[in-house]
């Protein structure tokens, strides 16, 4: 069938210049390409999608309460603000990240946190910012 389909095109191109004839494989070279990778996407995405279902054991990123870190601001947050807060709870590096209020009671009610304040990072949101409550166990 591919044999034939090529003589067919081969007898239609014969009289045409080189140029052309070029173009033409090139182009129906790049649909071969192309028609060949939809086949594959088609035949590999379910089972890509269930290896990433059985695999994900990354169900919540939300930590547990003995693994909060602590942290101490760099940047004011204030309300709905995002500051900066430094980890420093490991004691072997110290980690930067953009902070926010982790409860939306402490957005709202624009409670401001100054530089230096302590505090425990709860969680991390989807952009990778640190959700952070003000720490009431280490002197500020």
């Amino acid at each position: 069938m591919i044999g034939q389909f090529i003589t067919i095109i081969s007898q239609k191109l014969l009289n045409q210049p080189p140029f052309f004839r070029g173009l033409v494989w090139v182009v129906l070279f790049l649909v071969l390409i192309v028609i060949l990778y939809v086949l594959f996407s088609l035949l590999f995405f379910p089972l890509m999608a269930l290896y990433n279902r059985l695999t994900d054991k990354n169900e919540s990123n939300v930590m547990a309460q003995n693994e909060y870190l602590l942290g101490e601001l760099t940047e004011k947050i204030e309300g709905f603000s995002v500051g900066e807060v430094m980890e420093i709870g490991s004691k072997t590096a110290h980690t930067v990240y953009p902070a926010k209020f982790y409860r939306t009671k402490d957005q709202e009610n624009n409670l401001l946190l100054t530089v230096g304040t302590k505090v425990l990072i709860i969680d991390f949101d989807e952009k990778g910012r640190a959700l952070v409550i003000k720490s009431n166990h280490y002197g500020n």
